[in-house]
């Protein structure tokens, strides 16, 4: 297909929003709620890592975390694995990102590396209150309100004191909405969506840390949560016709939930929005590295050779959901779905199984791994667990002989 045929690409990636979340917060989103409505939403899409770096190494490359082995945050992806804004790039579009990426390390306030080829333009910001000298937010609001600037960050940050101040929280929440983070996102993306075709990236900050070093499963901040709805009403209405939206999480919020693997952290929203304005919800489950080959059938881009998501748009769901944390501080855990059970296991010297009915227990509060009468439920879900495991290995090594 010709460049100046092609649709033009958009992915709206918040950084912590369950589906759960936007159902709860319905008042709140109007913007997104209406998005959904007029797109194919996916009730039950999931994240195949409650982790943001893990979750997002996923999300745009189509691989599952056992393949491209960004395991936890601050593992790099590896140079083998070609990212979709790097697919898209050498296929004739501009690509860019504005917000956060959150797809390698950012120890303390270090700026978080680019590939060489990946994105055009680069107006990368971890967060409103991350202190990287290259946090592109925090210079544009310097630049345009240096007294709001200076009540927020009073010193120079230091880059072996990562932890935040209560009144530096308390200074960005009084913020006005023209001057928050994700009014800055909108602002900086209606500039990039003028050159065609184009793959963009929108990275939403809605979590209470903003940003900030602190809880990697952190609740929602409502007033961020209510910028980044607006904002994405400026960008839709002005976006081009010809373009397909994707809007995602890169994992959910658990709010305190007890399991890292809870619904609320891995069930995640997906809608994609199609130029033909096809609409409707589909229950089947799917995974959100599901997403790169479905933008690569969209774009009529040839996808890389190294692919396990499956194309939303020509392929039914496969009816099973597989998230795994590989944390280096606690035992390794699974979680394998099928809609109504789910069965998660606790790997380590002894294996812990939890085994939940999700229609009647959505809470997850009652653990049937023990029961008797369940037994031959909880033999059916690990067979189907490993059977899963073994769809997703890595076969794109060739073999060379038959020995």
């Amino acid at each position: 297909m010709n460049t100046a045929t092609r649709p033009n690409v958009l992915m709206v990636v918040f950084d912590s929003l369950g589906a759960h979340d936007v159902r709860l917060h319905a008042g709140d989103l109007p913007t997104l709620c209406a998005l959904f409505d007029r797109s194919l939403n996916y009730s039950n899409a999931y994240t195949p890592c409650p982790e943001s770096s893990p979750a997002r190494a996923s999300l745009f490359t189509g691989l599952d975390m056992a393949a491209h082995g960004v395991w936890t945050d601050g593992v790099a992806l590896p140079t083998r694995d070609k990212t979709m804004p790097e697919v898209f790039a050498q296929n004739g579009y501009h690509t860019w990102l504005v917000g956060r990426r959150h797809l390698a390390g950012v120890s303390h306030w270090t700026t978080e590396h680019a590939r060489a080829n990946e994105y055009d333009h680069f107006d990368w910001a971890h967060g409103a209150l991350h202190r990287s000298r290259q946090n592109a937010y925090l210079m544009w609001l310097q630049k345009t309100a240096p007294e709001a600037y200076a009540r927020i960050f009073p010193q120079q940050a230091n880059p072996d004191a990562t932890a935040i101040p209560q009144a530096q929280y308390d200074a960005m929440a009084v913020l006005p909405d023209k001057l928050s983070f994700n009014t800055w996102v909108a602002l900086q993306a209606c500039v990039r969506i003028r050159s065609a075709p184009f793959f963009g990236v929108i990275g939403f900050v809605v979590g209470q840390s903003m940003g900030a070093a602190g809880a990697s499963h952190d609740a929602l901040d409502p007033r961020a949560l209510r910028q980044a709805d607006a904002a994405l009403d400026v960008i839709l209405n002005a976006l081009p016709k010809n373009t397909v939206v994707v809007l995602t999480a890169g994992r959910g919020s658990t709010g305190g939930a007890t399991s890292p693997l809870n619904e609320a952290a891995v069930n995640v929203p997906l809608a994609l929005c199609l130029p033909d304005g096809a609409a409707s919800e589909v229950s089947g489950l799917v995974s959100t590295m599901d997403v790169a080959p479905t933008l690569y059938a969209a774009a009529q881009v040839r996808p890389p050779q190294r692919l396990q998501g499956q194309c939303l748009i020509a392929n039914e769901p496969r009816g099973w959901a597989l998230s795994r944390l590989r944390r280096p501080d606690q035992p390794h855990q699974t979680a394998f779905t099928d809609a109504r059970w789910k069965l998660v296991i606790t790997h380590g010297a002894t294996k812990f199984f939890c085994l939940f009915d999700l229609s009647n227990d959505p809470n997850e509060a009652h653990n049937l791994a023990d029961d008797p009468a369940h037994q031959d439920k909880l033999e059916e879900m690990m067979d189907q667990m490993i059977d899963a495991r073994v769809a997703l290995e890595d076969r794109t090594e060739p073999r060379i002989a038959n020995f």
